[in-house]
């Protein structure tokens, strides 16, 4: 991070401060930093100085300036936690002026201010190095760790020093060295129970809520401090309050239980300031005996309750801990199977989509307003009945073969397009070769350039011959119907004949909607026999029918015809597309005596529309892909050397002396950029496959491919020639393109094995490297189109396309291919 400094006059700051600031800067030492250094020491000196100064105020239970629970050695040991090893300095001065002020001589001051220090250092050291410790003190082995390096380990070391500096210096505490150094260990130790895990998990006490914990952990302090006044005061019987002196332990774990470790420590802290100060007094159970025994007993009942305390937060802690990482493992492996879920429902979509794809007849194109080029796929041989040459017509060429009636709309359709309105659907009529009808539907998407003038138009084209039949047959029988209501209303017999017999989805119902007689298709549409429906009700053989569709017949039960061209029927065996008529039927006296019910089901059309605009779609996205790749090829490295050339060129020409010397570097380039620009057309024009075969012009593409990614393709062929129909030809060579594409690209390897043979009436061709690989999975569910492509043209001519590919296991692509079937009409071309 850059260093930020702020120039203030010379007459704003003092010259010392002046002197010291770019001292300080000339070292490396920002004045920032400083300032907040000495911030942190001046706060851990005076928090020691005041614990120190809290646990001299009990002389009454002291001696030599000794005596239980040293709380100021609990204050360091947190602040070098928090703070790190760097304040030293301020444990080192308070620990001085303490022991000083108790008083003392200098040298033991110094002693007893190094020896603190020192101990306190140690003893966070072992906590980091050995025990790994975690301030936070979520777990027990923290806990354990604070209570075995941090409070009993470290105090050994102040104790040693400590009592040794006194007896150096003539102070004899209590009644011996062993005593002293006893009392002066335990005193240690009992100030970091008590006090580091308060001042480590502070801040959470600060945190609790709502209002009703708040309240509850007053009453614990309330109580609690009641309960210890009464023991440790005057106010019970020694007798008594040697039996009643655990009974504070409850709210220890009381405040453990419900508020953690800060909560205990807390507690803890209350009792035994309350303990303390009443032995001082001579009061409670630990005032019956001598000092030294009273000091003990002090600190080990103190190092009881904090040990119990501090080890059950601990133990509660890390268990909603394991808790919480139980639940967060599920959560997470409840949306691992989500993911899988959805990935299942993605690859089922997909499937359905092929389906309604083959059960469609249908093709793509692309019109060229420029040049009036239409680019169509294969599939329109079989639905338009064209011949192979016939497949590029221009837009212009081919409105001659749309109906006359149709023409005009044909022709203005791509005239309505606007920037805002870029989607265009039409249907309209194709006379075919043989003179047959076609109808067709086409659904386009337009595309304009920056001044809003018309570039293209990309879309779908399908087949709805039968859907236009099926309507005009549907037309024809509402006329008929028409024409026989009139003549029928007199007999009710005879309409319920026409009903049985029309070969359309027909039914006929009273007035209180119970079936009169039902069409054959009828029953087939919805699975139903005819001998098990008459006289029943509509609403009891189909309960989920919608409310409105129930309006819909009371409606035509008061005499209205009412139709829909595409209405939604969501059952609970799936979601069904229906166009529907309702015509009331009339009694030879003119009463409404029923209704007709007419209904087709047009679910799977609303399925190949859909699936004809996720088509276009991808269709598009190719499209605009390759579209981008030749761009960048064109410009990123053949239009960039054709720069270089013609600069060169230029100096050539402003110097004539030195053509002779560089003609032939020229020569050079030019062939290389010609030689780039041909294999570039060859990747996009498989004419090599017309003049070559598919043998040679593999064999030839291969070579050229090699060269120019610097790669080896070992090509093998076990035929010195095999005889490959054009539609097989062309499909195995775009597969090879795309399959060494993907290897040089992504193997990283500089050897790809092509083996091209016939075996018993099929061709097959392997391309395997022995590179990364890949997971098939992984790819199948990405956005790229390559292995997609290469499924489609391999189904479009009846063959079989196997990969097998593992990560760091080599890829290998096989196709088969029967040399002897014909091939698939491309009813499912994207």
């Amino acid at each position: 991070m850059g260093e930020s400094k702020i120039i203030v006059p010379a007459i704003a700051k003092p010259a010392w401060t002046r002197v010291a600031g770019e001292s300080l800067e000339r070292l490396g030492v920002a004045p920032r930093a400083l300032q907040n250094y000495l911030s942190y020491v001046a706060i851990v000196f005076l928090a020691y100085l005041i614990a120190g100064k809290l646990g001299q105020a009990t002389t009454n239970i002291r001696s030599s300036n000794l005596g239980p629970v040293w709380p100021a050695y609990g204050v360091a040991v947190a602040a070098i936690l928090l703070c790190g090893y760097r304040v030293w300095i301020g444990i080192a001065g308070a620990a001085f002026v303490v022991a000083l002020l108790s008083p003392v001589p200098l040298m033991a001051a110094v002693g007893q201010a190094a020896g603190a220090t020192v101990a306190a250092l140690t003893g966070v050291f072992l906590l980091y190095r050995i025990a790994r410790f975690d301030p936070s003190l979520s777990r027990l082995r923290d806990a354990l760790a604070l209570i075995v390096f941090g409070a009993m380990g470290s105090a050994i070391v102040s104790a040693t020093v400590g009592v040794s500096v006194l007896y150096a210096t003539h102070l004899h505490a209590y009644s011996g060295l062993g005593s002293a150094w006893l009392i002066y260990w335990l005193g240690d130790s009992t100030g970091v129970l008590l006090v580091t895990p308060l001042v480590l998990t502070f801040p959470r006490l600060l945190k609790i809520s709502p209002r009703v914990r708040v309240a509850e952990f007053a009453v614990l302090l309330v109580v609690l401090t009641a309960i210890c006044f009464t023991i440790f005061g005057n106010l019970l019987s020694s007798t008594e309050g040697d039996i009643f002196v655990f009974v504070v332990l409850p709210f220890v774990m009381w405040g453990a239980i419900r508020f953690g470790l800060s909560g205990a420590a807390l507690a803890t802290l209350v009792i035994a300031t309350i303990a303390t100060l009443g032995t001082a007094l001579g009061h409670g159970p630990f005032a019956q005996s001598s000092p030294f025994v009273n000091a003990v007993l002090l600190d080990l009942y103190f190092a009881v309750l904090s040990a119990s305390g501090m080890t059950l937060a601990a133990v509660i802690a890390e268990r909603e801990q394991a808790e919480r990482q139980r639940e967060q493992l599920a959560r997470e492996q409840a949306a691992m199977e989500t993911r899988l879920q959805l990935s299942a429902i993605v690859r089922s979509s997909d499937e359905r989509f092929h389906l309604a794809a083959q059960a469609g007849r249908m093709y793509a194109y692309e019109w060229d307003a420029a040049t009036d080029m239409v680019t169509r796929s294969e599939g329109c041989l079989n639905i338009l009945g064209l011949s192979s040459s016939e497949a590029q017509l221009t837009r212009q060429q081919f409105s001659a073969k749309v109906h006359p009636d149709d023409r005009a709309l044909f022709v203005s359709a791509d005239r309505d397009v606007t920037p805002e309105n870029r989607t265009s659907k039409i249907s309209y009529r194709v006379i075919r070769s043989d003179g047959s009808v076609v109808w067709v539907e086409r659904n386009a998407c337009a595309f304009f350039d920056e001044q809003g003038r018309l570039q293209r138009m990309v879309g779908m084209v399908a087949d709805i011959t039968e859907r236009q039949r099926a309507e005009e047959t549907l037309l024809e029988v509402n006329r008929t119907l028409e024409a026989q209501a009139a003549l029928l209303q007199s007999s009710e017999d005879l309409l319920k004949i026409f009903v049985k017999n029309v070969p359309v989805g027909v039914a006929m119902f009273d007035r209180d909607m119970r079936y009169l007689e039902v069409s054959d298709r009828w029953c087939a549409d919805y699975s139903v026999d005819s001998s098990q429906v008459l006289g029943r009700s509509h609403y009891e053989l189909f309960p989920d029918i919608p409310p409105r569709w129930k309006e819909m017949h009371r409606r035509g039960l008061d005499g209205e015809t009412l139709r829909a061209d595409e209405d939604r029927w969501d059952r609970e065996g799936g979601t069904a597309w229906l166009r529907w008529e309702i015509r009331p039927w009339r009694t030879p006296n003119g009463i409404v005596g029923g209704i007709l019910i007419f209904a087709e089901q047009i679910t799977h059309r609303k399925q190949m529309e859909e699936a004809i605009s996720s088509m276009s779609k991808k269709l598009i996205e190719s499209q605009e892909q390759e579209r981008a790749r030749i761009g960048r090829e064109l410009h990123d490295d053949i239009n960039q050397r054709l720069g270089l050339l013609a600069v060169q060129l230029e100096q050539l020409r402003a110097d004539p002396s030195e053509v002779q010397s560089h003609v032939q570097e020229l020569l050079k380039q030019a062939t290389e950029i010609s030689d780039d620009v041909q294999a570039l057309s060859h990747q996009l024009d498989a004419s090599k496959l017309e003049y070559l075969g598919a043998l040679g012009g593999m064999r030839s593409w291969c070579k050229e491919f090699g060269e120019r990614q610097g790669m080896q393709i070992d090509f093998q062929s076990s035929e010195a020639n095999i005889s490959v129909p054009r539609e097989i030809g062309l499909c195995l060579f775009r597969v090879l393109q795309e399959a060494l594409h993907n290897a040089a690209k992504y193997s990283g390897v500089r050897r790809i094995e092509v083996q091209l043979r016939e075996d018993c009436g099929d061709i097959h061709l392997l391309v395997t490297d022995l590179g990364r690989g890949f997971d098939l999975e992984t790819a199948r569910q990405g956005r790229g189109l390559g292995l997609t492509s290469m499924q489609e043209r391999v189904r479009l001519v009846n063959g079989i396309l196997e990969i097998r590919s593992t990560p760091m296991g080599g890829t290998t692509v096989h196709v088969c291919v029967p040399l002897t079937s014909e091939p698939r009409s491309q009813a499912a071309a994207g």
